[in-house]
């Protein structure tokens, strides 16, 4: 038990089941593949995973085990616990209210709070949203975790949880940024002033119902939808992992404290349909959306800038805006601007945090590229560009010949794995329109010849490396 009080205080038989309607198969089977692979080589409990694509059509996937006694395989319409991806929904919420003119968040936060000692007045609403008001964070206080384990039935009011266990800032308002749940537990309750309603009932009617998010719910306060992935965790302290469930999904006084900074169950499906509608600016207004987006050095956040309850992050060269969430269980969500698709990963096990999510986030990224690529092969995009090579099936040289072009075009040859890893890339000049290539380091597999120009895959070729 001691580690999971520590562990709270920090807050910050494989099976597939799959859900891909009217995805193109292959893509379905690549992605699969891939999550399958991450399970096996993180030896985790469990994943799931889910990405909405830009035409709103949304994959799934969830492997590995759910529960052991009797065995149980997740699957895609069990929830995780979001954990601090919640920030997004909170602050997002709260751009929602400055949009109906009801507050703004350069206000001083003493125009909706009552005073609390050591709660600096003066701080601004954008300051707890961005984490510089200074204030300590009240779930790192141990006295908050014994609180929380003496009564785990309690249902915690945010007013009582910040005034007991709140202690002197580390700061002044606006000095630096310190990560703090604190700030959203105050976010929770300037909602509620502005609104006369819980930050939930508010959730509910105006996020949650209105784009038919079904499956998240906070389990203090609401009755969930879906069934929950069981979570794994060592409660004795003999840093062995076990069920429990039975435990855990009841403790009320943590899920009650958690809540608007992280105390969510979803599905994938639904993170991923949220992160996609909010950041595409459906939910706010664009100009709002920018505004979140617009990000300070954050040191100890994912990717090292954080916004408005958002992490500026970059996968394989792709900008990205998203939150991790860590509460026992593990949640890392993104949205790619330039793609417009966003990618979810949830885990169940205690040994692995949201930091440990972002490679497979990653991995589906890079094989969702790789699988545009594999689609647009044999497409002809410019048609005064001419690639031809010497054969599809090479065991040691690749011969090619490219004829049409102007040197003004500006095209680079790359060849690209299954896995999505560049292999080989050269600008071309006019010396190089035919041109054989040593290959014979590559493993045997399939590859993608491209021609490019900057990111533009103007034509490209299948290749299989004997």
């Amino acid at each position: 038990m001691k580690n999971f009080i520590l562990l709270i205080s920090l807050f910050s038989l494989s099976r597939s089941i799959t859900f891909a309607q009217g995805i193109d198969p292959v893509l379905q089977g690549m992605l699969s593949t891939k999550l399958d692979s991450m399970l096996k080589a993180m030896k985790i409990k469990s994943l799931s995973a889910a990405i909405q694509f830009n035409d709103a059509k949304i994959w799934a996937d969830a492997k590995g085990i759910s529960a052991i006694d009797p065995i149980v395989a997740p699957t895609t319409n069990d929830a995780y616990l979001m954990g601090s991806i919640v920030k997004t929904i909170t602050s997002a919420y709260i751009l929602k209210l400055q949009e109906k003119n009801l507050l703004n968040i350069d206000d001083p936060i003493s125009k909706y709070l009552d005073t609390i000692e050591f709660i600096n007045p003066n701080a601004t609403i954008r300051q707890l949203l961005q984490h510089t008001s200074g204030f300590y964070d009240v779930l790192s206080n141990p006295e908050c975790s014994q609180a929380m384990l003496s009564n785990q039935s309690f249902i915690w009011d945010y007013y009582d949880l910040v005034s007991t266990f709140i202690k002197a800032p580390l700061f002044q308002p606006g000095a630096r940024w310190s990560y703090s749940n604190t700030n959203y537990f105050l976010l929770g309750l300037i909602i509620k002033k502005v609104t006369r309603n819980d930050y939930f009932i508010e959730f509910r009617n105006n996020i949650f119902t209105p784009l038919v998010l079904k499956s998240i719910a906070i389990p203090a306060h609401e009755t969930m939808n879906n069934p929950v992935a069981h979570a794994w965790m060592d409660i004795t302290g003999d840093m062995v992992t076990e069920d429990a469930h039975d435990f855990y999904f009841n403790y009320l006084s943590l899920n009650s404290v958690a809540g608007s900074a992280g105390g969510y169950y979803s599905t994938p499906s639904d993170i991923s349909k949220w992160m996609r509608t909010y950041l595409r600016g459906d939910f706010v207004s664009k100009t709002l959306v920018e505004e979140a987006k617009k990000t300070i050095p954050a040191s100890g956040s994912q990717g090292g800038a954080y916004g408005l309850g958002l992490m500026k992050n970059t996968f394989s060269g792709q900008l990205a805006f998203g939150h991790g969430g860590d509460l026992v269980y593990s949640a890392s969500s993104w949205y790619f601007p330039a793609l417009d698709i966003s990618i979810t990963v949830c885990g169940n096990d205690q040994k692995f945090n949201s930091w440990t999510l972002l490679p497979v986030v990653n991995e589906l990224l890079k094989t969702y590229n790789l699988w545009k690529v594999i689609a647009a092969s044999e497409n002809v995009i410019k048609e005064n560009i001419e690639l031809i090579i010497n054969s599809n099936y090479i065991t040691d040289k690749l011969t090619f010949n490219l004829t049409g072009y102007q040197i003004s075009d500006d095209l680079k040859i790359d060849i690209q794995s299954i896995q999505g890893n560049k292999v080989y890339s050269e600008k071309i000049n006019s010396s190089n329109q035919s041109k054989s290539i040593d290959i014979s380091n590559l493993a045997s597999g399939l590859y993608i010849l491209s021609v490019k120009n900057s990111n533009t895959i103007l034509q490209s070729k299948k290749i299989v490396k004997n």
